[in-house]
């Protein structure tokens, strides 16, 4: 049955494409890019006016820029855990960080778990992730052991951009199992890694991770030196002075690294064979953009899981922005879809959203309500209402009219609060019944 549905899908994207645009390939590339503690306003095309980011911005103008797209987690390893599954992180039983000291740097994404890498994979795509991966330190949660065939980066939260130790003073750079000396610039070298795999593997279908640090701390533009060695007190954010100047300069660099992407796919002439999507792990810290929304990194209000996103590919994908209340999960089922990666009997938290994509910017997905937990907060998301529960407080906002969560209406919608407390209740019951950590 689900052979059928797919090939039906299929056959209704083709129906529905305007003449302008050419039919779907049948295995394209795809290349997903991850910045890491971007807000939602901290690009230009979402507002900001203070940092250049025209390679995005142009991607943005070209493709379809999301307004209500989130991650799954208010911190980085839960939405790495559900962006690699396609379902709600806690069925992986990774809700929180994993952090570099302690008993959770011990653990990791199950091997149990399959991952886009290992689907796409199985369809005879290429995978490569580079960058960070923060879903396991051992050597059982390697990138290359979760269907990853090429892996550069770091396995920890974030490393120092020039030493590339991470927050325990461990050296934390990688190609595949073993670490490896390599100088360089985090961002740029996130950039070079990802330009030599599209090179190497440009006569074949493939997935490339693009996993970048910026603008997670610490502080290092390109010109600021190293300050993480062993052995040595530091601190996190690092000895920046000028944070401000430093931050901006940090996602610049970022941005020109994807225009060196871009341009690459251009050169080869594989513009046109291949989707390009970018988005966010979660919303900023106080020192960054939430493009005006309450709350900020590791909260639940909105400024901490509204992320920038944006979906780009030649000739396939019409310019506009689109409303569609989307998350972080739903870009497995998508990219399947896409690629023609055929599910099996898995079943996803996360949906197929290519309707928007290829039809209908404005399309509307089957209602369904959305949840988020973390660190003694829930929230649950259907239509327009929102509920978040914390310690102290239990708030309801109808998002449509106060995107800002400043008006709680929890008070004079008693029936409505109970309702989504009640389905927030069952998701968390069903949601771990079965974890696989």
């Amino acid at each position: 049955m689900k052979e059928l549905a797919l090939i039906s899908s299929i056959f209704i994207v083709f129906l529905h494409m305007g003449c302008d645009r050419e039919p779907l390939p049948e295995k394209p590339n795809i290349v997903l890019i991850m910045a890491d503690d971007l807000g939602y306003g901290g690009i230009g095309c979402y507002g900001n006016a203070t940092i250049a980011t025209p390679n995005l911005d142009a991607l943005a103008r070209q493709g379809i820029r999301f307004t209500d797209f989130h991650s799954n987690g208010a911190v980085c390893s839960p939405t790495r855990a559900a962006l690699m599954t396609g379902n709600y992180q806690q069925r992986s039983g990774l809700e929180g960080v994993i952090y570099v000291r302690g008993e959770t740097r011990e653990t990791g994404l199950a091997p149990a778990e399959t991952t886009i890498a290992e689907m796409l994979k199985s369809n005879g795509y290429t995978t490569g992730i580079m960058g960070k991966w923060h879903l396991g330190y051992n050597k059982e949660y390697n990138p290359v052991r979760q269907g990853f065939d090429e892996f550069y980066g770091y396995l920890s939260g974030n490393v120092d951009y020039h030493s590339h130790y991470d927050g325990a003073g461990i050296y934390d750079w990688w190609h595949n199992t073993d670490t490896i000396p390599e100088e360089g610039y985090v961002t740029d070298l996130i950039t070079q890694h990802s330009v030599d795999f599209i090179n190497q593997h440009k006569d074949e279908p493939f997935f490339l991770y693009v996993s970048h640090e910026a603008p997670h701390v610490p502080f290092q533009s390109r010109s600021d030196s190293a300050y993480r060695f062993p052995g040595r007190e530091f601190s996190y954010h690092g000895p920046v002075e000028d944070t401000s100047a430093t931050y901006r300069k940090m996602v610049e660099a970022m941005d020109e690294g994807i225009g060196e992407i871009v341009s690459t796919l251009q050169r080869l002439h594989l513009d046109d064979n291949t989707l390009i999507f970018f988005l966010s792990d979660n919303g900023a810290e106080a020192f960054g953009d939430n493009g005006g929304l309450n709350g900020q990194k590791g909260k639940l209000l909105e400024g901490g899981h509204r992320v920038p996103a944006i979906a780009y590919w030649k000739n396939k994908i019409s310019p506009g922005v689109s409303p569609a209340t989307l998350m972080s999960m739903d870009l497995l089922p998508t990219f399947l879809f896409v690629s023609h990666t055929e599910p099996g009997d898995t079943d996803f938290d996360g949906v197929d959203f290519s309707s928007v994509l290829f039809e209908d910017k404005d399309s509307t997905l089957p209602e369904r309500p959305l949840f988020w937990r973390y660190n003694n907060q829930k929230a649950v998301r259907e239509g327009k209402w929102k509920l978040l529960i914390t310690q102290t407080d239990t708030a309801l906002y109808n998002l449509s009219q106060d995107v800002k969560e400043t008006n709680n209406l929890a008070r004079e919608n008693a029936a409505l609060v109970a309702d989504l407390s009640a389905k927030l209740l069952n998701w968390e019951q069903e949601v771990t019944e079965n974890v696989t950590m």
